[in-house]
């Protein structure tokens, strides 16, 4: 499983790289674009990194403009994550670049088995979201 995740991060650093993007920001931007109000400590499963790299990440998107914290509506101890206007649109304009990778991967599979992949990963990036 980790080989297969190294080789795809590989793929998409290829088409991050000219825009000054890691995969991780990267992620990071898709992950909060369809999970808006995520906290940090959600974050830490899905993106694979630890607490301090989870602050580290947001205070840099925070300081290009990609991201904001808000307080939690009911706890003011914590923070939620939203992605700014631009955090937006960079995340929308580079969201095909998931599509890019799929079609390589496409190309070693059957329709169905790709489709079973593709729904698997979904869920189980929701059901980690959801801690």
């Amino acid at each position: 499983m980790k080989t297969g995740y190294i080789s795809l991060r590989r793929e998409v650093e290829e088409l991050l790289r000219p825009l000054g993007l890691t995969h991780t920001q990267w992620s990071a931007l898709g992950v909060i674009r369809h999970f808006p109000g995520i906290s940090p400590s959600q974050l830490e499963p899905i993106l694979m990194i630890e607490r301090p790299s989870v602050t580290s990440l947001l205070n840099g998107l925070t300081s290009k403009g990609w991201v904001i914290r808000k307080d939690h509506p009911k706890d003011g101890r914590y923070k939620l994550v939203y992605l700014t206007d631009a955090g937006m649109k960079l995340a929308e304009e580079t969201q095909h670049f998931t599509s890019v990778v799929e079609e390589r991967i496409k190309e070693g599979m059957t329709a169905d088995e790709f489709e079973s992949l593709k729904t698997l990963l979904v869920k189980m990036v929701g059901l980690l979201a959801k801690e």
